[in-house]
């Protein structure tokens, strides 16, 4: 069986298994602190809208991978344990050598990365995931006419969308991975790059739409000469693709 054929063989995930990864992706994107309230099993099946035995099966399963903790009583509740394992470990793989880790480093593998993680995306990517990368592409190139006076809303426009072409993977590796060397990026240029002039990045939006179409499409071909344009991109422009 080809490796394309068995992806598609995996079962889907239980919808409680879905509420779950929901929960975990909160913890990591808001880096909720270890004993932050979550909230009570009412409340989060309300949230997602989900029958109570569902969100007390993604309750078991986040328990179990010792992601949450539930607290019985008045102020009791549902409370962070500790983050997910993946993002332990992409927390540590920027946390070990501390200020000795560079930005260009991190470009080096973010770089590395891309051409698979945009290949995962293709092969992934739903209606709703591209109908999203449009608008983000969009987004980018309204950053460059609207910005006045710096490059800031393009880059934040521009780490939404790749950071939205991460999250089509089922690679959890791959995706944890990825973001956090974007995110270590992000925080390391932002505050440095406000004097740059929004017209820096003027070829960019054209090259980032290109990327997102041939992600749309089923072309190996063109999909390639993206991945290479923009990684002719990031060769001038560093963090800011």
């Amino acid at each position: 069986m080809s490796t394309d054929k068995a992806a598609t063989d995996l079962p889907r995930p239980s919808l409680a298994e879905t509420v779950a990864r929901r929960i975990e992706a909160r913890i990591a994107e808001d880096a909720l602190a270890l004993g932050h309230r979550l909230g009570t099993r009412d409340s989060l099946r309300r949230e997602f809208d989900v029958a109570a035995a569902t969100l007390n099966e993604a309750v078991r399963l986040l328990t179990s991978r010792g992601t949450i903790s539930v607290r019985p009583g008045v102020k009791g509740g549902i409370f962070v344990a500790s983050p997910p394992p993946l993002v332990r470990l992409g927390r540590k793989m920027l946390e070990l050598s501390g200020d000795s880790v560079s930005v260009s480093d991190c470009l080096v593998m973010r770089d590395a990365l891309e051409p698979l993680l945009v290949r995962e995306a293709m092969r992934h990517r739903t209606e709703a995931d591209i109908a999203d990368l449009r608008r983000l592409a969009e987004a980018m190139a309204v950053a460059v006419e609207s910005d006045a006076q710096d490059g800031v809303g393009y880059l934040a426009a521009n780490w939404a969308l790749h950071r939205r072409i991460a999250e089509i993977t089922p690679n959890k590796v791959l995706q944890h991975t990825y973001i956090s060397l974007l995110e270590f990026v992000e925080n390391r240029l932002r505050g440095v790059t406000s004097n740059e002039p929004s017209t820096r990045y003027v070829d960019g939006p054209a090259v980032h739409k290109e990327l997102v179409e041939a992600i749309a499409g089923d072309v190996p071909d063109r999909l390639d000469a993206a991945v290479a344009a923009h990684a002719a991109l990031t060769a001038t422009r560093g963090g800011g693709t």
